[in-house]
């Protein structure tokens, strides 16, 4: 059993609690090495790296039955190549998907910086009264990528 540690080990390593590793388990991720004298579940170094494996994918957005698919893909591959070029179809999709989400978050991030210098030049209008009223009726012009103004004041970009 050199090597091996139990799950509240794994869960330390990892970062994770018990419950996702157990989880991890019940969808077919990953299995336990061995189990101890006791009925322990007993884990080495390969579940460390397939933990954080998951963590990662998780973190680009996959969902647990995915990963499950892509560990199945790997698992049930007929030759090295054939586990290879399955891997390799699922990631090339995963990183379209990834750089669509980092341009969508490009654009918020202009739509973001383009509504802070319109709100900054708000500081001097001299209203007093609630925005709810004071935006609303105001004439100042609201241009074209300003839904996250538009959106709270009820005034259409001009």
């Amino acid at each position: 059993m050199a090597g091996q540690m139990r799950i509240g080990e794994l869960a330390r390593l990892t970062h994770k609690s018990i419950r996702a590793l157990h989880l991890y388990e019940e969808r077919g991720l990953m299995a336990p090495a061995a189990r101890s004298n006791g009925g322990y579940r007993l884990y080495d170094a390969k579940h460390v790296d397939r933990v954080r494996y998951i963590d990662r994918l998780q973190a680009l957005g996959c969902t647990l039955d995915e990963i499950r698919g892509l560990v199945q893909g790997w698992t049930d591959a007929a030759s090295a190549p054939d586990g290879m070029a399955g891997l390799a179809a699922a990631y090339r999709a995963r990183l379209a998907q990834t750089r669509e989400t980092i341009a969508d978050f490009q654009r918020l991030a202009a739509q973001l910086e383009t509504s802070i210098g319109y709100l900054d030049g708000c500081h001097d209008c001299g209203r007093t009264d609630a925005p709810t009223s004071a935006c609303g009726g105001c004439d100042r012009p609201i241009g074209d990528g300003l839904t996250l103004i538009t959106g709270l004041t009820g005034r259409a970009a001009q």
